[in-house]
């Protein structure tokens, strides 16, 4: 408080023109001190603006990775599939094969024993 009425009464025994000096330098500070405020708000914004296109090119390359990562990995279930799918073919002809002989033997056996109980019969 007394610092302050010290203050006080050396600013009334100024004179009007220091007074206005000492005035038009604050103000002066004040205006540096605003345009350094602004520039450092532009920057911030600016670094801001830049780390936002980062993180969008970033975004955007892990999706493109992932999307190839999922391309790939449909291709090769698809190309899984296919060899499986191939294999139970080959398979099921196999089978199929072997019962037509099956069935083939059978019939000759049963068209045999026909015959047999055919000419026994005469």
């Amino acid at each position: 408080m007394a610092a302050e009425h010290k203050l006080n009464q050396a600013s009334v025994a100024q004179k009007p023109e220091e007074r206005f000096r000492e005035l038009v330098a604050i103000r002066e500070k004040e205006t540096q001190v605003r345009a350094k405020i602004e520039a450092a708000r532009e920057q911030a914004q600016q670094r801001l603006a830049s780390v936002d296109d980062e993180i969008s090119a970033r975004r955007a390359e892990a999706m493109a990775q992932v999307q190839a990562e999922m391309k790939r990995v449909r291709a090769e279930a698809l190309a899984t599939a296919e060899a499986e799918a191939r294999r139970l073919l080959e398979q099921a002809e196999q089978e199929a094969v072997a019962i037509d002989a099956q069935v083939r033997e059978r019939q000759r056996a049963l068209i045999r024993q026909l015959k047999e109980e055919l000419l026994a019969l005469k």
